[in-house]
């Protein structure tokens, strides 16, 4: 789906160098910043929307400003979700690089601003500014070690095993904000077996479900569930 592109505001800039990647590690300098806000769009997807199909050669990066994307492909006659992505992670880069179309489709959870930058200028970027080269790098090899956690989460055992490392993994200060259809297609179950799995973890005193997100309130109890 190709929508419209518009200049970003002030200040994008500076918030991709407090979220993308580990700034501790690869801190930015401000032309650094100044550089990278001056070549970035941005682009708005409304729910449900397909941002790119399986087997696209990415032509721009992108960054996730607000809403959430799906990383999902066909796998066996079923759809298979590879990862969620939030505020902060980037797509398109890897592709970009090694010269590899999309392993997976792209859509839209929720209505989604993505920012974005050509790929000729995101090169251009990397090659003149160290500072910038290092941070991406920080970058992908952050994403490398979150697709190897996702890893043990689908090789975690049995369904509530499965469950709970994911909801110990995408916790934000105790929170995870996911419904649990989402979660159903993160652990490849049915919605009621999750639903299930999850009223088994309320009695337990582990978590608390509400609306489109899940608190937990025992995270040594829930590890014991996930074998971590």
């Amino acid at each position: 789906m190709t929508l419209a592109r518009n200049f970003v505001s002030d200040c994008q800039g500076e918030w991709i160098a407090q979220r993308v990647g580990r700034p501790e590690l690869a801190p930015l300098g401000p032309h650094d910043i100044e550089e990278l806000e001056a070549l970035l769009s941005e682009e708005r997807y409304p729910a449900g929307a397909t941002i790119f199909h399986v087997g696209e050669a990415p032509t721009r990066i992108g960054i996730v400003r607000r809403g959430a994307v799906e990383l999902s492909r066909m796998l066996s006659g079923r759809r298979v979700v590879v990862q969620i992505l939030r505020p902060g992670d980037v797509v398109g880069d890897v592709g970009l690089i090694l010269r590899m179309t999309s392993p997976y489709d792209g859509v839209a959870l929720e209505d989604t601003v993505i920012l974005t930058m050509d790929s000729l200028q995101f090169h251009r970027l990397l090659e003149e500014r160290p500072r910038l080269a290092r941070r991406w790098m920080v970058s992908i090899s952050s994403r490398l070690v979150s697709y190897h956690s996702r890893v043990l989460e689908l090789l975690a055992g049995s369904l509530e095993a499965q469950i709970a490392s994911v909801l110990l993994g995408r916790a934000e200060r105790g929170v995870v904000r996911l419904s649990q259809s989402n979660l159903a297609e993160l652990v490849g179950g049915r919605r009621t077996s999750v639903n299930r799995v999850l009223k088994r973890l309320e009695e337990q005193c582990l978590v608390r479900v509400r609306y489109g997100q899940v608190v937990i309130i025992d995270e040594i109890g829930l590890a014991e569930v996930a074998g971590l």
